[in-house]
């Protein structure tokens, strides 16, 4: 009957080993996987134990006549998180300081109260004086190693949270502003369209007074000739009285004709005159339609470049606006003038026709009537010069109302092309793509993390850990190397496997037991779940071999130097940002292959054959070191010839 533990004995004379000593051994890497296992599997959940205080002390505050509590809402996020580690409670600042002294709360988060201030600096006030709100988070001494950090990791996705809500409601106002700005463009645009229309007809009255205006200037200049010819006739029939009733014949005939091409002149010049003047009367105010350019441009709130274009044909405009305005009153008043003088033309001619009819009849009186004929004849010619000088003015200030209505018309044309180019450079958004738009813009980046979970990586070292106690154990109990060694007839090598014996059976046992806990938790499948075990049982074999070599050739100094190797695996297991000496260290201990292959069974990763290399090889180093010491301990070196060995000599 196989009888594995009949030959182990205790490293100190107190009694025999039994069964119960080698359950409890076996019992301490059970303990020691299950108990880590079950409180490490999943550190980030809510276990109903730890509890956690939210102190809201903000103060809300109101932008744009909207009431905005930060302050509220994170408390809220953070007491309502079902994803949370921890039980939050919302409590009062001397409740929270005196949990956290007592370990009631294991964190205490605070909210100070300038708080939504802060938060919403960034759309109040002066850009310079934006800041960050600020949460203060405290953990108390009683609490966990890594609950400052998980604590710490909570509040600051709630504030993450939070934060991009700030942040979308921020952008939607700036989608809506666009949207505006938009409709606002098109309007501008229409209304740079009319006005481009209505300038094109202006220009073409205007070209149609700059003609007129010719015309007239050209009539008046044929009958400044003609009443010139008339003034120096009647000055010469004022000399040639002596010839008075033939001359006064004539001068009743030739002012008849005078008068009759004046009263046909005055029928030509006269409604000419007065549609000039209605043109001019219905013709827009050059300085109105500068100023509503100007209100476009000073309204301008779209593309930098595009309102800074606006603001120059507005400038421009606005400087030939008042040159224009006078330009056309002027042409109104010489137009007034020139009308005003063919009807006193067309009137002098009249009366002087009549005056001559009448001198013609009454030859006596002639020589009173030629000198005022002669008089009257001077005085329309004065008058005539008069409407000449004014129709040529007229004509002068047409011109120039007509350039300049063609400047405010390419003007007009240039702003309506400028706008009609404005209406797709401004976007305009829908309610779903400023929803949409809100939400990338507000988190436009995402991290995929692609790793290990947490409980993975803590059960397999955990499983590393408690094999290697196993073996610390077990050689802190027995003896490395039998009692008997130098009186023993049996060869070396069933001595050693009688030593080796006890041990390996706890390994493999121990082995079994923490297999049967980690497999159902891991769920790595039966492929997984054979390779797990068969790297326990490779780590749990190599393990007991070095510890045993270990202990055979140092004896107490290789039990320390086992314990140490177990904090260190712990200590290098546990966190990868190491000081530089541990992190060069971590990868020559005997656990660092144990737990490469175990996550390597669990994961399907890589690390599965540098793990098993490893540890077979500290199998191989430590059974050969266990031969070679048992070996040497069946040999009594010559000093100790004279008297039999110590106790302390076969340990």
């Amino acid at each position: 009957m196989l009888k594995p533990f009949a030959d182990s004995a205790r490293a100190l004379s107190s009694g025999p080993l039994t069964w119960k000593t080698w359950a409890g051994l076996i019992a301490v890497p059970v303990l020691v996987m299950g108990l880590l296992t079950w409180a490490f599997w999943s550190p980030g959940t809510d276990h109903g134990t730890a509890t956690a205080a939210v102190v809201n002390n903000d103060e809300p505050v109101t932008v744009n006549g909207q009431t905005i509590p930060l302050g509220r809402q994170l408390a809220g996020n953070l007491t309502h998180n079902t994803d949370s580690a921890y039980t939050w409670l919302l409590t009062d600042a001397e409740d929270a300081a005196s949990g956290l002294a007592d370990g009631t709360y294991t964190a205490v988060v605070t909210i100070p109260p300038e708080f939504s201030a802060r938060g919403t600096s960034t759309a109040t006030g002066q850009p310079l004086d934006a800041t960050k709100a600020v949460l203060d988070v405290k953990t108390g001494a009683t609490s966990g190693v890594v609950d400052p950090a998980l604590s710490e990791q909570v509040g600051q996705a709630t504030r993450q949270a939070l934060n991009q809500q700030v942040v979308e409601t921020y952008l939607d106002n700036i989608y809506v502003g666009f949207t505006s700005i938009h409709g606002q463009v098109n309007q501008a645009a229409d209304g740079a369209g009319q006005l481009a229309d209505g300038s094109d007809k202006l220009r073409d009255a205007a070209g149609q007074l700059a003609d007129g205006a010719n015309q007239l200037a050209d009539g008046t200049r044929q009958l400044a000739s003609g009443s010139s010819d008339l003034s120096t006739g009647l000055g010469q029939a004022e000399k040639d009285t002596a010839r008075l009733p033939e001359l006064t014949r004539k001068l009743a005939d030739g002012a008849e004709q005078v008068a009759q091409g004046n009263q046909q002149l005055a029928d030509t010049v006269v409604p000419l005159a007065d549609r000039i003047i209605a043109a001019i009367d219905a013709l827009p105010s050059a300085e109105e339609a500068a100023d509503e350019i100007r209100r476009l441009a000073d309204e301008c709130t779209g593309v930098p470049e595009f309102c800074e274009d606006l603001k120059a044909v507005a400038d421009r405009v606005a400087a030939d606006a008042g040159k224009i305005d006078q330009a056309k009153n002027g042409i109104r008043d010489s137009a007034v003038q020139a009308r005003d003088a063919v009807n006193a033309l067309a009137s002098g001619a009249r009366q002087v026709a009549d005056g001559n009819a009448q001198l013609a009849g009454q030859a006596g009186k002639l020589t009173e009537g030629i000198a005022a004929a002669a008089e009257g004849a001077r005085q329309l010619d004065s008058g005539i010069r008069q409407a000449n000088s004014g129709a040529t003015e007229l004509a002068s200030g047409a011109g120039q109302l007509d350039n300049g209505v063609g400047k405010v018309d390419d003007g007009a044309q240039q702003l309506a092309g400028e706008l009609d180019k404005g209406r797709d450079q401004v976007p305009s958004y829908t309610d779903d793509e400023r929803a949409h738009l809100k939400t990338v813009a507000a988190d436009p980046t995402a991290a995929v993390v692609d790793g290990t979970p947490v409980g993975t990586l803590s059960v397999t070292l955990f499983a590393a850990l408690a094999l290697w106690a196993l073996a610390l154990a077990t050689y802190i109990v027995t003896r490395a190397v039998p009692d008997a060694v130098l009186t023993a007839r049996e060869p070396t090598w069933r001595i050693i496997v009688r030593a080796a014996l006890p041990g390996a059976t706890a390994a493999a046992l121990a082995a079994l037991a923490i297999s049967a806990i980690a497999i159902p938790v891991l769920k790595p499948g039966s492929a997984g779940a054979l390779g797990f075990l068969a790297v326990a049982l490779l780590a749990a074999f190599a393990f007991v071999a070095l510890n045993q070599a270990a202990t055979a050739i140092f004896g107490r100094a290789g039990r320390l130097a086992s314990l140490a190797v177990l904090v260190l695996g712990a200590a290098t297991g546990i966190l990868s940002t190491l000081p530089g000496p541990l992190y060069a260290l971590s990868d020559y201990l005997p656990t660092h292959g144990a737990v490469l292959a175990l996550r390597a069974t669990v994961t399907g990763g890589p690390g599965l054959l540098t793990g098993v290399a490893e540890l077979a090889a500290w199998l191989v180093l430590g059974t050969l070191a266990t031969i070679v010491v048992t070996d040497r301990r069946r040999y009594l070196p010559a000093r100790h010839l004279r008297r039999p060995p110590s106790l302390s000599a076969v340990q």
